[in-house]
């Protein structure tokens, strides 16, 4: 029996379909139907809909020119503008068959965004821990005409992790750079930032000018990083980073040229291992860290292996009063070389005293010493016993000021740190450390960055060092979420 229902009753006769599946779908989520006309077959089991198709299942939205629901195989069919919403996932697509009880989406010409990535795709299939794609395009950059575009065979992309694209190619703008046979990025916004391939070049009194790539991969469920850098003081620079989940922590194999704080370079073979932290209480824990290696300064000459273990105790932030917190830390390594040994402790105080919502004034003490020697200078330690007073503030402008005495070389030095971000992408920071004693910078640091859609371009020149640099990175765009709309209300 055919029953036709109009748009304003086609709510209360949805909830009535589904109790007619059975008790246990009664007992769950309804699925709502709503259009200009609305078809009940009470035999068949079900139901169809033409003009301005809206459906509600779960925490699935959809909108649709036609619709064609057989509860009996629990399965809908949307066709014409499909528009689908579920979580932070949208779909637009021509056709579209959804899964009820697995809540999977088969679409046609569909368009999806995922997170931070786009997907075009001939064919998809989406469920609720992945989508998979044929023949598909995926970006991070507007839609509309991308810098950055990967093209593939297939696509897959894990919810909140990662998209892997098979027989892909890289393109930029309208040109084909690279093709693998498989290529994987984070889909997180922060970690697509790190996963990008990055190229890099500046300048640098050591290694003259430079030119680098870095370039991210994976091998299975290992994480990987190859870098490749070109100076024209002394040539070409490589190193290869692994690293992988090891007994609930993280081990790193680093193999290559590495550079220390001040850009001296360091050919190393290093093996880095981080346990999981031990947790101590509420906001406190104490982490630990293993390393073994050999390494060889350019620099010095100096060469040797060298093992090394680290803790460090994190406690949070002591509250008095209102206004009133204080920070306490504490970390030490001990260093083993072929013929000497390395210890360096370190305690860090803070006492913060809160002005108003966005200023502080701050008192903070650091302690760092050391009690041996050791061979090389990207590992050599600064001893201090430092009393730091300061202002802080924050907002769309931060500022952090402070006047310190350091004990040990009985220096005292000026800090100023500014950092802000204006309209149109813009962003700058300027972080300066002036030696009163010496009346020298010891650092100053100049930094501007402009976001445009896709990609971060930055430059960065520290002035005591001499060295200068580009960073250009692709970071996912904004538009990408604008590029699928969502369904019509």
């Amino acid at each position: 029996m055919l029953e036709p229902v109009r748009r304003s009753a086609a709510l209360l006769v949805a909830l009535a379909i589904l109790g007619t599946v059975s008790p246990a779908a009664a007992q769950g989520e309804p699925l709502v139907v709503e259009a200009d006309r609305v078809t009940y077959d009470t035999v068949a089991r079900t139901v169809e809909a033409a003009g301005h198709v809206r459906l509600l299942y779960r925490d699935t939205r959809a909108s649709a020119d036609y619709l064609f629901a057989d509860l009996a195989r629990r399965e809908v069919l949307l066709r014409g503008d499909v528009r689908v919403a579920r979580g932070d996932q949208r779909l637009v697509a021509s056709e579209v068959r959804y899964q009820l009880d697995t809540e999977e989406v088969a679409a046609t010409d569909a368009r999806v965004t995922a997170e931070a990535a786009y997907l075009q795709a001939r064919q998809a299939q989406l469920g609720p821990a992945l989508a998979v794609a044929v023949d598909a395009v995926a970006t991070f950059c507007d839609p509309s005409s991308p810098l950055f575009r990967v093209t593939a065979r297939r696509v897959t992309v894990r919810w909140a992790d990662r998209l892997v694209a098979e027989d892909a190619t890289l393109w930029v703008g309208g040109t084909p750079v690279l093709t693998l046979p498989r290529y994987e990025v984070r889909i997180d916004p922060e970690r697509a930032r790190r996963d990008f391939p990055s190229p890099q070049a500046g300048y640098d009194a050591l290694s003259g000018y430079w030119v680098a790539l870095r370039y991210p991969y994976r091998l299975a469920d290992v994480e990987a990083e190859a870098y490749g850098r070109y100076n024209t003081a002394f040539g070409f620079e490589f190193r290869n980073t692994l690293r992988a989940a090891l007994g609930g922590g993280q081990a790193e194999l680093t193999v290559g040229t590495v550079r220390d704080s001040e850009g001296r370079p360091v050919d190393t073979t290093e093996l880095r291992y981080s346990p999981p932290a031990v947790a101590l209480g509420p906001g406190s824990a104490l982490v630990a860290g293993l390393s073994l290696g050999h390494y060889r300064e350019r620099v010095t000459g100096s060469e040797g292996p060298k093992a090394e273990v680290s803790a460090g105790l994190g406690l949070p932030p002591l509250r008095l009063a209102d206004v009133w917190s204080v920070g306490l830390s504490a970390s030490a390594r001990y260093s083993l070389y072929r013929d000497r040994t390395l210890l360096v402790p370190s305690l860090g105080a803070s006492l913060d005293v809160r002005l108003d919502a966005r200023s502080s004034v701050y008192l903070a003490y650091a302690w760092t010493e050391a009690y041996g020697a050791t061979p090389f200078l990207f590992d050599a330690p600064t001893r201090q016993a430092a009393v730091t007073v300061g202002y802080r503030q924050t907002g769309s402008w931060r500022l952090d000021v402070g006047l310190q005495y350091d004990a040990v070389p009985q220096h005292v030095r000026v800090l100023g740190a500014v950092d802000t971000a204006l309209d149109g992408g813009w962003r700058f920071r300027v972080f300066a450390k002036y030696n009163a004693t010496l009346a020298s910078f010891e650092e100053l640091e100049l930094h501007a960055g402009r976001l445009c859609d896709c990609v971060d371009v930055s430059v960065t020149y520290r002035v005591p060092q001499q060295q200068l640099w580009v960073n250009v990175q692709v970071v996912p765009s904004g538009r990408v979420r604008e590029a699928v709309p969502e369904p019509l209300r």
